[in-house]
């Protein structure tokens, strides 16, 4: 398989998930917890199924990623966005996670499947950027002869 195929495999690939991800809940209650245990009553974005606040955000920038691809060919910024994208992607859930001591592995309230599909669609992109770039800097300088 040829990078380029591995490439569009893994952006397919991305784009599905951070679209389906962003679409799934982010957040469930632990299953963990006690039968008896106090669950306060609250929402917060990413508890509910659908498309809320820092969604677009998400889906902007995988539609970003789409643009860029389609409209450039073998150049750095084809290859730097989505490692952009997808080190961006990476980093957001797990700063949503942490913004509440309610949120987290062994908390109240854990990962839900949109939260982890994210994750990976974010690894997908990140992947893909990486392979890309890392082709274009050790590519072969053309040799001019007289």
């Amino acid at each position: 398989m040829d990078a380029d195929s591995r490439s569009k495999i893994l952006i397919a690939g991305g784009t599905a998930a951070v679209a389906v991800g962003t679409y799934l809940p982010w957040l469930g209650t632990n299953p963990e917890l006690p039968p008896d245990a106090q669950i306060p009553i609250l929402y917060s974005p990413g508890m509910g199924v659908g498309i809320e606040r820092f969604d677009v955000a998400l889906l902007c920038a995988v539609g970003l990623v789409l643009l860029v691809r389609a409209g450039h060919r073998r150049t750095v910024a084809r290859s730097a966005t989505p490692l952009a994208v997808g080190l961006g992607t990476l980093i957001f859930p797990v700063y949503y996670l942490s913004q509440s001591t309610l949120t987290g592995f062994s908390a109240t309230f854990v990962p839900a499947l949109g939260w982890y599909l994210t994750i990976t669609g974010g690894a997908l992109f990140t992947v893909a950027g990486g392979l890309e770039l890392q082709a274009i800097v050790r590519r072969p300088k053309a040799i001019v002869s007289p």
